[in-house]
């Protein structure tokens, strides 16, 4: 999937799913923030502005996917889907940062 691709997709979400129970919850508020990091891409694509944060955004999110991997295995069939569509959109937020930073990398 191409960059600008992975953001359409990003963009027409625009917010992590749902949880449904604390640990859901929790997870998709960290998502939340992990958002606040990926605005820097829509500076790129919107501004022509590459100016990454300097919080490691691809370590936090293979942690997130991690949690949710971690409630995919041990949760009751509700949790494991809340789980499953909050890890689906913390892989797609990854995928975009990476390429973000390879896009923007190029353009500096």
């Amino acid at each position: 999937m191409e960059f600008m691709d992975s953001y359409c997709i990003w963009r027409q979400l625009m917010r992590p799913p749902r949880g449904v129970d604390g640990e859901t919850v929790d997870l998709r508020t960290d998502l939340l923030v992990s958002d606040e990091y990926l605005l820097s891409v829509t500076n790129l694509v919107e501004y022509g502005i590459f100016s990454p944060p300097v919080v490691d955004v691809l370590s936090y999110l293979d942690k997130l996917m991690l949690r949710a991997e971690g409630m995919i295995a041990k949760g009751s069939p509700g949790v494991q889907e809340s789980a499953r569509n909050l890890r689906a959109y913390a892989a797609l937020s990854r995928q975009l940062y990476q390429q973000y930073l390879e896009v923007g990398s190029r353009e500096e």
